[in-house]
């Protein structure tokens, strides 16, 4: 096994045998000389209530200054996190006015010259966010992103992973559902029918019909509206 090979095995030991999620983000950030790390998984709670799991190697006095000023409302890499569904470079976002104090505060205490954000998706439409800052620049940067990229995204996945079971442990509260099960209840959610449905998304209306009863079983509902509430309610579909 080369020497890149060994780092990835390296990050994968840290992900399984790390104490915690914050242990994961200081391992991680130690294998692949990292400046800091954030990891934010939202829609974490299965009740009317929404607590984002965030955890970082920022300092406290960052950590303190983001709430107090409320950046988290103009945060451009947060903003686009939860939106996008590739990886993306901060130098690549455009940062508005809004977003300008906050940056420009963010240098004055060193979170980092470079940035690279990770979006994850699982089967259950959770959303997270793995983020990784660097001293590096230029093309110091981007060879360091070309090589070590792909091996960051399979650790943001694990991440993900990681920190799902920290939450539930090892049950995991939420329906399996598949994508095309939950498009097919997002469009039912929006008043669609079965051949609308069908029509958008290029399948049969038996087909369509078969997905919705899939997904009514699998979210334990007797009628087809109860399991759009309930995934509104679950946060896995948003009409």
């Amino acid at each position: 096994m080369d020497e890149k090979d060994d780092l990835l095995k390296d990050a994968y030991a840290a992900v399984e045998e790390a104490e915690d999620v914050q242990e994961v983000l200081n391992k991680i950030r130690a294998i692949f000389g990292l400046h800091h790390i954030v990891f934010h998984l939202g829609q974490t709670q299965v009740d009317t209530l929404d607590r984002p799991f965030v955890r970082t190697t920022y300092p406290d006095s960052w950590v303190s200054r983001y709430l107090l000023k409320g950046y988290v409302d103009v945060d451009p890499v947060a903003r686009e996190g939860f939106l996008r569904l590739l990886p993306f470079d901060w130098h690549d976002l455009e940062i508005d006015e809004s977003a300008m104090e906050m940056m420009a505060d963010a240098a004055k205490h060193d979170i980092g010259d470079s940035g690279y954000s990770i979006p994850v998706i699982d089967r259950q439409a959770r959303r997270s966010l793995f983020s990784v800052t660097s001293k590096l620049t230029g093309q110091d940067w981007k060879n360091f992103m070309e090589e070590q990229g792909p091996r960051l995204q399979e650790v943001a996945h694990r991440t993900h992973r990681r920190a799902l079971h920290e939450i539930f442990g090892e049950v995991d509260p939420m329906p399996p559902l598949g994508p095309r099960e939950i498009e097919c209840l997002t469009w039912t959610a929006r008043g669609k029918d079965y051949a609308v449905i069908a029509d958008i998304l290029g399948l049969s209306g038996h087909t369509v019909r078969g997905y919705l009863k899939s997904a009514r079983f699998k979210l334990e509902c007797a009628t087809l509206p109860q399991a759009v509430a309930k995934a509104v309610s679950l946060k896995i579909i948003t009409p």
